[in-house]
């Protein structure tokens, strides 16, 4: 049984929400240097590895090699596409969500390096499986530190394609990571979810039903900060103990 990526967004996108509302919104944009010079204006996208900041009448390209820190409320845009992806409009999410990654992409704060996230999510639950797979590659590049979370979606394509082999080590950092954690911060919670679910069904269509009960009680007890993937879960545990009595629970 597979869990609907659609329904899986719509957590997701309630942590967005948060992360975007964690900031006064009105206040000007900043960019705080690594010399300590913090300039103060209007941040209109980044290029060519630079920060374009429009200071009145003048644009100036600043590297984000120089930058240490960036003050930057997401933009307007930014609710409505977690809207369309709480209603359940999945391609109306994916072009909301373009048009912001496409001027945004790059830009060093949490609501940026979410909604390139968020677009390649998109575009899975659309059945755009390939232009998933480029925005995860895109996601990594633009945002290194993160790869666990590009590489979840590329585990949900390769699970949805029954690449199981190729799926399980992208799960590793992210099931190593919730090892150590019993409460983790908002924005990890879904991911363990659905990781533990994901690495259920690998070890299910290996044969391996006492590892998969491990993984689908986890997602849905543990951590079931994804409601589609821990019922999901779930449901697979509860099938998985009917057909064999002698699976024990952990």
């Amino acid at each position: 049984m597979k869990s609907s990526p659609l329904a899986s967004l719509k957590l997701l996108a309630v942590v967005v929400v948060g992360l975007a509302a964690a900031t006064p919104a009105g206040a000007q944009d900043a960019v705080v240097l690594k010399s300590g010079l913090t300039r103060e204006g209007k941040i209109t996208g980044v290029s060519g590895g630079n920060i374009r900041l429009q200071m009145g009448s003048a644009t100036s390209g600043i590297p984000l090699a120089d930058i240490r820190e960036i003050r930057m409320d997401a933009p307007p845009e930014f609710d409505a596409a977690v809207g369309k992806l709480t209603s359940g409009d999945a391609a109306g999410a994916v072009g909301a969500l373009q048009k912001i990654t496409d001027t945004y992409a790059g830009v060093p704060t949490p609501w940026a390096e979410r909604a390139l996230a968020l677009l390649g999510d998109a575009k899975l639950a659309a059945g755009d499986k390939e232009g998933a797979a480029a925005v995860y590659d895109k996601l990594t590049q633009a945002y290194p530190q993160a790869k666990a979370l590009a590489n979840l979606g590329r585990a949900r394509l390769a699970v949805d394609g029954g690449k199981f082999s190729e799926a399980e080590p992208l799960l590793q950092p992210l099931l190593e990571a919730s090892a150590k954690t019993g409460l983790p911060a908002a924005s990890d919670g879904p991911a363990y979810t659905q990781a533990h679910y994901l690495a259920g069904r690998i070890k299910e269509s290996a044969g391996d039903h006492q590892a998969a009960l491990e993984h689908y009680l986890t997602a849905s007890a543990v951590f079931p900060f994804d409601k589609a993937s821990a019922s999901s879960a779930q449901q697979r545990a509860d099938a998985l103990r009917a057909e064999n009595a002698g699976l024990i629970a952990p």
